[in-house]
């Protein structure tokens, strides 16, 4: 009885003994131990490619609002919405009478698009700077109308589009104007 009392018991004292010496408490919360690849911060992008990305653009209707359009005429409330994976805040002009020239502004922000990959659609893409932010310009070949591309980061983009005007000549020279003073000093700087 004595041998079984002493296999039995000493093992859990012994047991009890490591438990209580492992079983120190320390005040705080428990964080995970950061990597050095974590802690290390990422080298700015150059402020030619202007700012890291659009994700920290909301909202489209914040790059382009009413007040910015005046001079081009009324246009109804803007109009928020998606064209293909990109967010758009549109403006459509208001016609008052048949001498009235419609009109379509508006900003598309393409998370995962860069100013490479805009579209020739007709008339070739030609390269900008716009308030020394990298741009790329489509004029529409089939239809009155341009696309204002500018970069925001490395692999995005916000497109500052016109259409429904008398020529791709005139919805470029708009869209640059309105890229100029209301959209790109809107955009996420570097």
């Amino acid at each position: 009885m004595t041998k079984l009392l002493v296999r039995v018991v000493l093992p859990l004292l012994a047991g009890g003994a490591l438990l209580t010496g492992c079983t120190t408490t320390q005040g705080g919360t428990a964080s995970p131990a950061q990597s050095p690849a974590a802690s290390e911060s990422k080298a700015p992008e150059s402020s030619s490619s202007g700012g890291g990305g659009t994700q920290s653009i909301t909202d489209p209707c914040s790059l382009l609002e009413m007040n910015d359009l005046t001079s081009y005429g009324q246009f109804d409330p803007p109009e928020n919405g998606k064209i293909g994976s990109a967010r758009s805040c549109s403006y459509q002009k208001q016609i008052a009478s048949a001498s009235d020239k419609s009109m379509l502004i508006g900003a598309n922000v393409r998370d995962d698009a860069s100013i490479d990959q805009v579209r020739d659609t007709g008339r070739g893409v030609v390269d900008k700077d716009i308030n020394g932010r990298k741009a790329k310009e489509s004029p529409d070949g089939a239809a009155p109308g341009c696309t204002l591309a500018l970069a925001v980061g490395d692999s995005s983009r916000v497109d500052v589009e016109v259409t429904a005007v008398a020529s791709s000549d005139e919805a470029c020279q708009i869209a640059e104007a309105v890229a100029k003073a209301a959209v790109e000093p809107r955009l996420p700087k570097a």
